[in-house]
């Protein structure tokens, strides 16, 4: 069994679940994708989780994600500043994508389990996931289990967890908690103190952290990484008040505003170029914060 990814980057800190830029054509944009990435890190972050609820991840095909993940590769975005998303109930397609990935050098990955046929048993989740590994070659990776049940619909129980640790399939790594409750995050560093706990809520991370959580990986930190950066690196000092208040009422607005459609409509807002505001069918581009 693969149980000790030779990776040795930590998985820590404020990774932005990047937002993906897209042409008229609907295919990506590598150009913008790259001085997003080069800016988000340049500004404190720790890593670029590409493809995730954020970059639309379900809407790309397997070919598009390698190309554009080549292209951050290309223009300098090390392989240790990435952690890449699988989303999506096929083996064949998760096994390919995890193939991609680690061919280009990428040893960290986010995977959401599949999520189409209701509330699978543990023993079906645990064998999608050996199944992929096996497929792809049981590659040297970390794994990162993404719990995000309000749209999949499957909850990464601990009883999972335990049973793909003790299994057959990848080392894993961590967890990023969608969920929003500071209960569920806390549960999971109280009952796997080994593993990196991630939050992708803002207003959760300085209470994560004080408990021994790794960091988030999150939409917001697209607009406003610096700021969650300087949270994230001292969540009790003299600004941490301010910042966690900051925190909190940004999220509340984008999720009010259109959640994914209102971050890119910021980002245009912010850079002054309205093709951020693109996103792929059956999210209407046209979006404007105020709108609904």
């Amino acid at each position: 069994m693969n149980k000790h990814a030779t990776t040795l980057a930590p998985l820590n800190g404020i990774m932005t679940a990047i937002l993906t830029p897209v042409h008229e054509t609907l295919t990506i944009d590598t150009d913008r994708l790259v001085r997003h990435a080069r800016d988000l890190l340049a500004q404190g972050g720790s890593r670029i989780s590409t493809f995730g609820s954020t970059g639309e991840g379900v809407a790309f095909a397997p070919a598009e994600k390698r190309e554009a993940v080549a292209a951050l590769l290309a223009a300098g975005v090390r392989p240790d500043q990435l952690l890449p998303a699988i989303m999506t109930s096929s083996v064949g397609t998760a096994a390919a994508e995890m193939h991609d990935l680690v061919a280009l050098g990428c040893r960290d990955i986010l995977m959401l389990p599949p999520f189409y046929y209701g509330a699978p048993s543990t023993a079906g989740l645990v064998a999608f996931f050996e199944a992929v590994f096996e497929r792809a070659g049981r590659p040297d990776i970390r794994l990162v289990l993404y719990n995000i049940p309000h749209m999949t619909g499957v909850t990464i129980t601990h009883e999972l967890v335990r049973a793909l640790q003790a299994g057959k399939g990848p080392h894993i790594a961590g967890v990023k908690d969608s969920t929003g409750d500071l209960a569920s995050g806390v549960a999971y560093v109280e009952a796997f103190p080994e593993l990196a706990i991630f939050t992708g809520d803002d207003r959760v991370l300085p209470h994560l952290l004080r408990v021994g959580g790794a960091g988030m990986i999150g939409g917001l930190p697209n607009l406003y990484v610096e700021d969650l950066v300087a949270l994230y690196r001292d969540p009790d000092g003299a600004r941490a008040a301010e910042l966690a208040a900051l925190a909190a009422q940004r999220i509340a607005e984008i999720d009010s505003a259109g959640g994914l459609l209102a971050l890119k409509a910021g980002l245009a807002t912010r850079t002054g170029d309205e093709a951020w505001r693109r996103a792929m069918p059956p999210l209407d581009g046209s979006f404007r914060a105020g709108s609904r």
